[in-house]
């Protein structure tokens, strides 16, 4: 009988927990079918059958369950035992009906006891003609002017004296002559003024992680502006004559001009792991990127990078993101990033500082394209700009790689047929 253990999907996933079962214990499922969705530290993916049979439920949902620990069975088909029916409640016993005498003594007795009918209350009095009337002169005026008897009114002020609010109270909303209504704001709906929610397990990781790096990693940033007139014009002329290149973005421009900055300084695709310096061979790029319901935050992972060109990229970085925001993660789609980039440049974002997520060492926060006039050859002439901010661990490189980093990406951005160039091997 075959176990359905929990999967492993990132390099930092220790545990999953079980959001909903689609099946249930003893339904029959084909290899391929979706048997529950399972939310890990980074993303919430669906868990297919690998096998035909009659599925057994080991784990409930919302239970964690370790990597690698099983969690179902799926068997060979049986007969499930009918699930047994509760027996019925035994039936009260019905009370005997007294004899007809003793029915009526009981009447007569009830009769007996009920409380006599209250006498009707007495018509209010109020004041006889003439009478002093305690009440402020405004409650008078507004007692005119709203028809309201101020004779038959209870005051609430001191010593019995009738103020303007039980005029008002008295008239029921009704408008003083002369006097504009104020608009009246809508009620709040019901219910308590703050809520609490619990986090996913996605959010409580992010919390978590971004909360280590702000506290641990010594951070500065560096922040470059690039004109990116040629690569708009060169990402147009892909998408008109380049098959596949349709859907080519700026961020698959930064992906591969990223990639080819780091070749050139590997200092920047290290990280800080227990008091050393881990330089890493593979160029994996982080693509940060919000989860298509809810919030949280993804970063699925384009690996060698740098051995890719910029079609390869486009494709690939699509296919790994729309896995990950479908809940269907291939291994190693959320893991092994080396260095990440985060675009909010398609919010209207101009520049903004983005938290590194160890172990990498930087990551790369990408504004918007803006129509400014800039100055070019003693001229002032209209042209698109872009800044970029890196934000870098100060233990493992330093301010200048930093700026030549930042320099090389820069230049790559502004020249892209450099970008276009099949990557040598």
């Amino acid at each position: 009988m075959p176990d359905v253990n929990m999967p492993k999907l990132s390099d930092t996933m220790e545990e999953g927990t079980i959001v909903e079962w689609k099946k249930k214990t003893g339904d029959a499922v084909k290899s391929g079918d979706v048997l529950a969705e399972v939310e890990s530290d980074k993303a919430t993916f669906d868990l297919e059958a690998e096998s035909d049979g009659v599925l057994s439920i080991l784990v409930e949902q919302g239970v964690p369950a370790k990597i690698g620990a099983p969690i179902a069975t799926i068997g060979e088909a049986s007969v499930a035992p009918a699930p047994k029916k509760a027996s019925p409640a035994p039936a009260k016993p019905k009370e005997p009906e007294a004899p007809p005498q003793v029915a009526e003594e009981r009447q007569a007795a009830a009769r007996s006891a009920a409380p006599p009918p209250h006498p009707p209350a007495a018509p209010a009095s109020s004041p006889q003609d003439g009478e002093h009337i305690k009440a402020s002169p405004l409650a008078k005026r507004l007692a005119a002017e709203m028809g309201v008897d101020i004779g038959s009114l209870k005051g609430s002020g001191p010593d019995g004296r009738i103020v303007k609010e039980d005029v008002l109270a008295a008239a029921g909303g009704k408008t003083p002559t002369g006097e504009r209504r104020r608009p009246v704001a809508a009620p709040r709906a019901p219910g308590p003024d703050v809520e609490v929610i619990d986090p996913t397990r996605m959010q409580a990781t992010i919390a978590r992680r971004m909360s280590e790096s702000k506290t641990t990693v010594p951070e500065f940033t560096v922040t470059v502006e690039a004109r990116v007139d040629e690569a708009v014009k060169m990402r147009q002329q892909l998408k008109d004559s380049v098959p596949g290149a349709e859907k080519v973005t700026m961020t698959d421009f930064l992906v591969r001009a990223s990639a080819l900055a780091l070749r050139k300084f590997p200092e920047v695709n290290t990280s800080w792991v227990d008091g050393r310096f881990q330089r890493k061979r593979a160029v994996n790029i982080g693509l940060a990127v919000a989860p298509s319901q809810g919030m949280g935050l993804l970063v699925p992972v384009v690996h060698d990078a740098d051995l890719k060109d910029l079609v390869q990229i486009s494709i690939e970085s699509r296919q790994v993101i729309e896995r990950a925001r479908s809940g269907r993660p291939n291994e190693g789609d959320l893991s092994g990033a080396t260095f990440s980039i985060s675009n909010l440049g398609m919010y209207g974002v101009d520049e903004f500082v983005a938290i590194i997520n160890p172990p990498e060492a930087a990551i790369l926060a990408v504004g918007a394209i803006k129509d400014v006039p800039v100055v070019e050859e003693g001229r002032i002439v209209p042209g698109k700009v872009m800044r970029m901010t890196l934000s870098v661990d100060h233990r493992v490189f330093y301010g200048a790689t930093a700026a030549q980093f930042m320099a090389e990406v820069k230049r790559l951005i502004e020249n892209p047929v450099t970008l276009v160039v099949p990557p040598a091997r």
